[in-house]
């Protein structure tokens, strides 16, 4: 017990310090690398600690990329772009979260064996599950971005619908969409407008967008509007029946889930309710007929 709790102080210390060379890290990556300067102009360099544990969260960083398979590595620089932390959080950093979580997942398995396993073998087993942590949160903030999008756009589509209804352009309603609109699909918005500002088309913007986002109901209106740009089809009507959709996709989607909560329900009410009822219900009798037999 005293090794188990002493393994997990040791851990929580290493996490707490992983976390903290990590925040330093993202200051000092918006700054110079080798110096940050204030406005009194003295400079301040990196301390001797992160000096020290760069190189090696690099040269981690470089393994895991080299050990992962292609398919993943790829797939975490996409979750990074669905999550939004795109020019935030690098692949890099992903890498050497991954293998800090490893090496804490040793040590405390190491410290802590389970039953017969040898420590190297069961630290060797908890690194693995560890290093899969920095995936799993990445992949749910990934998930969460585009629950956000999916749930905003039928709102966003209604009103690009009545701006250009009313006579305006598309870029013109994506602006009045982005100053009533919070939240990811806003921000999303946004940068369409700037990338056409700066010479992208729209056809391109809107690509980008489908892409950076990966949610089915957006990538739909994407492809509907770049067809009916082609087809010269008028954008308000486009938008009209893509709002119905979305809509109706948004309704079927909550019957789903409300199709779903007898079945989720079920277990928890056969492992926690079901006893206590039993419980309630029976206990007394049992307990009366074992005094019978007791007292026969």
């Amino acid at each position: 017990m005293v090794t188990l709790i002493a393994a997990l102080l040791v851990g929580g210390g290493l996490g707490a310090f992983a976390y903290g060379l990590a925040r330093t890290r993202a200051e000092v990556a918006t700054t110079t690398p080798s110096a940050i300067e204030v406005d009194d102009g003295t400079v301040h360099r990196p301390g001797a600690v992160y000096r020290v544990l760069e190189p090696l969260l690099a040269a981690s960083a470089r393994v895991m990329g080299k050990v992962s398979p292609t398919g993943r590595v790829e797939l975490i620089r996409n979750r990074i772009v669905y999550a939004g932390f795109e020019g935030k959080v690098s692949s890099e950093r992903i890498f050497s979260y991954k293998a800090v979580a490893a090496v804490l997942g040793f040590l405390l398995g190491w410290a802590a064996p389970f039953g017969s396993f040898p420590p190297v073998l069961w630290g060797s087993f908890i690194a693995v599950l560890a290093s899969f942590v920095p995936d799993l949160w990445l992949d749910s903030r990934a998930r969460e971005r585009q629950a956000k999008v999916a749930l905003d756009l039928p709102e966003a589509l209604d009103l690009l619908s009545i701006t250009v209804e009313a006579g305006l352009g598309l870029e013109q309603a994506m602006e009045i969409v982005t100053e009533n609109l919070d939240g990811p699909l806003g921000a999303e918005f946004t940068r369409v407008l700037r990338e056409i500002e700066l010479g992208v088309s729209r056809r391109d913007a809107l690509v980008n967008l489908r892409d950076r986002t990966d949610v089915p109901e957006l990538s739909g209106f994407v492809i509907a509007l770049i067809q009916a740009d082609q087809m010269g089809s008028p954008v308000a009507d486009v938008l009209r029946v893509q709002a119905a959709q979305v809509r109706l996709k948004r309704r079927q989607r909550a019957r789903e889930k409300a199709a779903q909560a007898p079945v989720k329900i079920l277990f928890p009410v056969i492992l926690f309710i079901f006893p206590a009822i039993f419980v309630v219900t029976v206990g007394p009798g049992v307990i009366e007929i074992l005094e019978n037999i007791v007292n026969r």
